[in-house]
């Protein structure tokens, strides 16, 4: 009865068949809905069964598997998928290709259950084809718009790349093990002793080109000009399956040294430098794409220090966030045309209202709760250190929605009196999560790992000394974002600051002429 499972991947095909057959605007989303409801309820029976035998639910061919990384993300992607098919009801409406679209976000959908739920690396390797080329056809959906249709030439052929490079690391693996079941492989990875490294590298590379880690990045923050429903997609689901994929192959980073090292490092650079150019960004898509850029480095970069579990509550928390952000945008522009102030909601109230006046001893208690949350962080980050890499993890996810809030206070006019208050009440936030995960994040890592968990974080082989190096840097880099969002207020102070500011405002804004490169590359300029 368990194997009633293995419909989750093929109910979208199901659906996309249906569609075929019906003209009506009406019946075709709820056919979708529908249907995605039924994925909901599988998924959750899966669940449970997972909680009941303790043991992965494997199909009887081998081809399909639901284990417990499933149970998290087919659960997540489904209701991701009831929103963004409601949401697009009426967004589409008056759209040509109503039906099409549709199709190809079912298509879409399909892969990456498949993707999720592949226990045969060939499967895995068409469901990873097959997501690049339904992502293709979901940027381009608006043929009339010559950008559209070049950035998403663009976006094919780096994706192809990736696709290249998942193929090459699959062949690898298959030929030193001779196995092609992912649910062999891993007993085998973890009894064991293995020299994968190359095989690791070019899992690593391929996951930094699906999660638009730089330099291969360039594809997501120019793929906005797709309807909203599929920019919520991207930046809530697609852009998150190289967290998914090393998760999927998280037993192969035991037998390696430096691919961790790698995705670390890269997940560095991008996590600075995608936060740094959002700020310059004038265009809220193409901010909200750096944001998102941003964001997936610190992904990879949890990734790069072993917290493989972190890495999908990340993602999770992340696409909850950015969907939301793609998906309310209609409705603040509408409110906006009606009222230029926007609807008096808590938030605006919050964060937009001018006052006059602080509350001097509301302000004491929040920098007293700040100052509190942050002691016990570092208390529990210099006290256990045998988990250094956990504690350190939950400190880069600090930073990591640091940069998602910074990017919330971009896009309001904020006073120079009111930033101070709002930093704090971020900061608490960030501390709140960090809290949450510090109680609750170990039960995540065993469900997902048992007790292998600490074998990841000791195959990342980072030094203490190197990880607090990297924290000291993210608190450099989180406190220039925030003196470069509010140069103006500073640069009055001195000609030459000013300038100089302006020097690398310039520079960020150009994203550091890579676009240009890339532009020419593709002879698109």
């Amino acid at each position: 009865m368990s194997s009633v499972v293995f419909l989750i991947p093929f109910i979208p095909i199901v659906i996309a068949a249906l569609i075929l057959f019906i003209d009506s605007k009406k019946v075709i989303p709820k056919i979708s809905i529908f249907f995605s409801l039924i994925i909901v309820g599988l998924s959750i029976y899966g669940t449970y069964q997972q909680f009941k035998t303790n043991q992965p639910i494997i199909s009887e061919n081998l081809l399909l598997s639901f284990d417990r990384l499933s149970s998290i993300l087919t659960l997540y992607v489904a209701i991701l998928g009831i929103v963004i098919r409601k949401y697009s009801t009426k967004y589409m409406w008056d759209e040509i290709g109503y039906k099409r679209f549709f199709i190809l976000l079912n298509f879409i959908f399909s892969s990456i259950y498949f993707l999720l739920m592949a226990n045969h690396l060939l499967l895995t390797v068409m469901a990873w084809i097959a997501l690049s080329l339904s992502l293709y056809y979901l940027i381009s959906f608006r043929s009339d718009s010559k950008s559209a249709t070049y950035f998403g030439s663009i976006t094919l052929w780096i994706h192809r790349l990736g696709d290249l490079l998942f193929v090459l690391a699959m062949i690898m693996i298959v030929s030193k093990h001779k196995t092609p079941y992912l649910s062999e492989l891993k007993n085998i990875w973890l009894n064991g002793n293995f020299d994968l490294e190359y095989s690791a590298i070019l899992l690593v590379l391929a996951a930094m080109v699906k999660s638009a880690i730089i330099p291969f990045h360039i594809w997501l923050p120019y793929t906005s000009e797709g309807p909203t429903p599929v920019s919520a997609l991207m930046h809530a689901g697609i852009v998150n399956v190289g967290g998914i994929i090393l998760n999927k192959f998280a037993y192969i980073f035991i037998h390696t040294e430096y691919a961790l090292n790698l995705a670390f490092i890269f997940g560095l650079i991008t996590a600075i430098i995608g936060s740094l150019i959002m700020l310059t960004m004038p265009d809220v898509k193409r901010a909200l794409g750096y944001s998102t850029v941003g964001q997936m480095g610190y992904m990879i970069m949890e990734v790069g220090v072993g917290a493989f579990s972190l890495a999908i509550y990340h993602l999770m928390v992340h696409g909850i966030f950015k969907a939301t952000l793609f998906l309310e945008s209609g409705n603040v522009i509408h409110q906006a045309r009606k009222e230029p102030n926007i609807t008096k909601s808590v938030s605006y109230k919050i964060f937009l209202e001018e006052e006059n006046k602080f509350n001097k001893n509301l302000n004491l208690v929040i920098i007293a709760l700040t100052t509190a949350l942050v002691l016990y962080t570092v208390i529990e980050f210099l006290l256990k250190q045998d988990l250094s890499n956990y504690y350190a993890a939950l400190i880069f996810l600090a930073f990591g929605w640091l940069a998602s809030f910074q990017l919330f206070s971009t896009f309001f006019k904020v006073s120079k009196i009111q930033s101070l208050g709002i930093i704090l009440s971020l900061i608490i936030s960030f501390s709140i999560i960090v809290l949450i995960y510090s109680f609750l994040g170990l039960a995540f890592e065993k469900y997902l790992y048992g007790d292998n968990y600490k074998r990841l974080f000791e195959a990342a082989n980072l030094s203490f000394g190197l990880i607090a190096l990297a924290v000291v840097f993210l608190l450099f880099s989180a406190v220039f974002m925030w003196f470069l969002s509010y140069y103006s207020t500073f640069s009055e102070n001195g000609e030459k600051i000013k300038r100089l500011i302006s020097k690398i405002y310039k520079l960020l804004y150009e994203e550091l002429y890579y676009r240009k490169f890339i532009l020419k590359l593709f002879k698109m300029d």
